[in-house]
């Protein structure tokens, strides 16, 4: 079975952090987590120290940001697939390993994605999202419909793409993605790869919209003509003014 890495970016991540560990940790296929630090004072390190877990590899040292230290783990990841997984959120090991065995199975396939459950911010799952079947144009144009933190592909992908783009600061996963599954085969699995952890402090939770702005920038670069970006700049001004009214000014909170 090939061996995956996950790859969690972390900067003053204490209080979320061990239950991401323990969540990789419960993985019953080949793997190992690199944790890549950005220098946190919180006790990150000590925490990080002080774990028995031979499939943990660790650096703690100043970064550029979250796309950095991705780019940094991703680099340093020995796995034939990858997928990465944010300190405050949580694999789902079932779902992970099945994904992994699916992979094994169709040589032919580069990416899959499954589902994600939400939770609170102690850690009670309040909804699962089932996304639907893959579509390129779909996800380019309604970008949000695929939980990226649920997303595995195949190293040799990784190498074809190439790194996330630093330029982004709220929508590099996005743009990366858009490389990765273009033109090659991507399966949507019906399991829950992760457990995302919604709260206030999250890139979510503090400006929705700074990510909604770089994601409409990046989809207009793969416009093929007017009427694409039309569509494109249509929707995003739909959903800048219906969301919020439909939630209830909930928006972008997932429940």
């Amino acid at each position: 079975m090939p061996l995956l890495s996950i790859v969690t970016p972390c900067f003053q991540a204490a209080r979320w952090l061990p239950a991401a560990l323990d969540s990789v940790a419960a993985l019953r296929v080949p793997h190992e987590h690199v944790v890549v630090d950005g220098g946190s004072r919180d006790g990150t390190v000590e925490l990080l120290r002080g774990r028995d877990d031979p499939a943990l590899r660790w650096i703690s040292e100043a970064d550029r940001g979250q796309t950095h230290a991705v780019n940094k783990g991703l680099t340093l990841a020995r796995g034939d697939l990858l997928m990465w997984v944010n300190a405050d959120d949580e694999i789902v090991p079932e779902g992970v390993a099945r994904a992994v065995e699916h992979l094994e199975r169709h040589p032919d396939t580069q990416v899959v994605y499954g589902g994600l459950d939400f939770m609170d911010a102690n850690g009670s799952v309040r909804r699962p999202y089932r996304p639907a079947p893959w579509s390129f144009r779909r996800y380019l144009f309604l970008g949000d419909y695929v939980p990226t933190p649920t997303i595995i592909f195949r190293r040799s992908r990784y190498l074809a793409v190439g790194t996330l783009d630093e330029r982004w600061e709220d929508a590099a996963d996005y743009d990366f993605y858009l490389r990765l599954m273009h033109g090659v085969r991507v399966d949507q699995l019906p399991d829950a790869h992760v457990r995302f952890r919604y709260h206030h402090a999250s890139k979510t939770g503090r400006d929705a919209f700074k990510a909604q702005s770089e994601a409409l920038e990046i989809r207009l670069r793969w416009a093929r003509n007017l009427t694409d970006r039309a569509i494109m700049r249509g929707f995003d001004g739909f959903k800048r003014a219906v969301l919020p009214t439909l939630t209830a000014g909930r928006w972008p909170a997932p429940f």
